[in-house]
């Protein structure tokens, strides 16, 4: 038995780095797929970016110091 409990945590070990290494994402994606998919997430930070600062600056609503619309 205390032969065995060191073998298993090794392979346990070794089990979770290769699959940290290897991971799931980008296996059986070519490289236009890979590369539409870090323009879009460039694209979606960018805009999410924009929006955190309008909502930082109050932008993002209309002024509510007056009752009528101004535009």
């Amino acid at each position: 038995m205390k032969r065995f409990l060191p073998v298993i945590l090794l392979m346990l070990v070794l089990s979770i780095v290769a699959i940290s290494a290897v991971g799931c994402h980008g296996m059986g994606e070519t490289a236009k797929e890979r590369s539409d998919d870090h323009a879009r997430q460039i694209r979606l930070n960018g805009s999410m970016l924009v929006d955190d600062i309008d909502a930082i600056f109050g932008l993002d609503r209309q002024s509510r110091l007056s009752e009528y619309t101004s535009r």
